[in-house]
């Protein structure tokens, strides 16, 4: 018979650190008792060469072992169901009950967060119930005997006994001694569980609004595939309120606040539009990414909600990808930069709007006739969709680029054109909007397939709103030319002359 005790201790790399201070631990008390070299702790890092097959060698000292102990932090070994599973298979004691069997997880954790493997098994609750000791103490002081009792104090207790590897009888001449050596061990062992800790992750704080996208299988990025209705979108509160939406935390709040991907469009689509161009280019270049291939520009931006009408952007970062086929995509929600011009307010305006007039010449109007056939009936019906959605950006970044401006302000522009403008000026902002809601209720939808019918509707829609914005265009483009152009005249005339 081996008088030898052997302890198999099982646990993932993460937590080498606990490994080692129990095998150090038991090694002391083993030194103090039996001798150390009657006792044996198998890790893997210390008892298994390169190159070596794992599983010939576990199974060898599973055979051999008076213990299993199991460490547990919320990481699990990649053979520690193994080792469990095989462990009672090599030693099947139903006839015991869970304290006597030889088996013990240390743990930190909860027990609902504890693998499943080890259901049935004694399982040890490592907390600080005390200062720890110190090393080593001499006397056997109140936090000693707090140690003593503790729950890893009884289980050391319980392996020390088995095959007399130290006992009370190794210490006849001193017995508070062996009562100190426990209880110094059982301080060493719950301490290195919180040594192991120091690197985990206390808490995470999002400096910027960012939204995680987790998509189930299957899902390839083919060419028109959509984002599944029901993925899960997360997010941070800050993003969830620049999008104007309350999502509330789970139960507990450990948990990040969530919707689904079909939940989010629904909640931004407004009454007459069809589309939201920054989700539509965030989704393409979602499909994009997992096809591989490299995403468009996210040059697609958007006003925020309620109170919060800054301008972002919404930019797909990294995504993963898990052998099960799921797939998470990280997006962060990037404010643009400030970008209206100093100086004199109603001067500063005057050129935003004269930018803006000449942005919708250059994109549009200047070469009318290359616009109109972009809708023309030569087009396929993906490239008229295509056109559609480019329309879409366009205005989009145009406007956008207003608010970024500060063109947005209806009674600042007024003040900028004079009193004397401003029933012009309301009107140009009223015709427009007026008629882009209009060609909007008109659209076909992101992923909508377009009849012959439809498609002379929508075509008809746009030109009659181009055709509407392109004269109106002209009109504003010469005041803000005539009205910039007369504010620099009397500035400069006003300014003191060099000599």
């Amino acid at each position: 018979m081996d008088e030898n005790i052997n302890v198999f201790i099982s646990y993932a790399h993460e937590d080498t650190i606990i490994a080692s201070a129990i095998k150090d631990q038991l090694t002391l008390l083993a030194q103090s008792g039996k001798g150390g070299p009657s006792l044996n702790c198998f890790l893997d890092t210390d008892s298994i060469q390169p190159g070596v097959k794992y599983e010939p060698v576990i199974r060898a000292a599973l055979v051999q072992a008076d213990w299993l102990i199991v460490v547990f932090t919320g990481y699990q070994s990649v053979y520690c169901g193994y080792e469990i599973g095989m462990y009672s298979i090599i030693k099947p004691q139903p006839d015991k009950s869970i304290d006597e069997k030889p088996v013990a997880c240390l743990h930190d954790v909860d027990l609902k967060k504890l693998p499943a493997v080890v259901e049935g098994y004694n399982t040890t609750l490592i907390s600080r119930i005390a200062p720890y000791l110190p090393d080593p103490p001499n006397v056997f002081i109140p936090n000693a005997d707090l140690w003593w009792n503790s729950p890893v104090g009884k289980l050391l207790r319980a392996i020390c006994a088995t095959k007399n590897l130290y006992t009370p009888q190794h210490r006849k001449n001193n017995p508070v001694q062996y009562q100190i050596d426990i209880a110094q061990a059982a301080s060493k062992i719950t301490e290195s569980f919180e040594i192991a800790r120091k690197e985990d992750e206390q808490s995470e704080t999002p400096l910027q609004a960012g939204l995680e996208l987790i998509v189930a299988p299957p899902f390839e990025g083919k060419d028109g595939e959509r984002v599944p209705p029901l993925s899960t979108l997360l997010g941070s509160s800050g993003a969830f309120d620049i999008l104007g939406l309350t999502v509330p935390y789970s139960v507990g709040g450990s948990e990040a606040p969530r919707i689904t991907w079909e939940e989010l469009r629904q909640s931004l689509s407004t009454r007459g539009r069809a589309n939201i161009p920054w989700i539509d280019r965030l989704e393409t270049n979602i499909r994009l990414a997992t096809a591989g291939k490299k995403p468009q520009p996210d040059d697609v931006t958007f006003r925020g909600s309620g109170q919060d009408r800054r301008i972002y952007r919404a930019v797909l970062t990294r995504y993963k990808l898990y052998k099960n086929g799921k797939r998470r995509f990280y997006v962060l929600l990037v404010e643009t930069f400030d970008r209206r011009f100093v100086g004199d307010p109603d001067t500063s305006l005057l050129l935003t709007a004269l930018t803006l007039a000449s942005r919708w010449r250059f994109t549009f109007f200047e070469r009318w006739n290359e616009t109109l056939e972009q809708f023309g009936s030569r087009r396929s019906d993906a490239e008229f969709l295509d056109a559609c959605k480019q329309l879409e950006y366009n205005m989009e970044w145009i406007e956008n680029e207003a608010v970024e401006l500060g063109a947005n302000n209806l009674d600042a522009m007024v003040h900028a054109f004079g009193d004397q403008q401003k029933a012009r000026v309301e009107r140009f902002y009223s015709d427009y909007y007026t008629a882009k809601d209009k060609m909007h209720s008109r659209l076909p939808g992101t992923f909508e397939k377009v009849s012959p019918e439809k498609r002379t509707e929508v075509q008809g829609a746009i030109i009659e709103f181009l055709t509407a914005v392109r004269n109106q265009n002209d009109e504003f483009l010469e005041l803000c030319v005539q009205t910039y152009a007369k504010k620099l005249r009397v500035e400069m005339s006003d300014a003191p002359k060099s000599k």
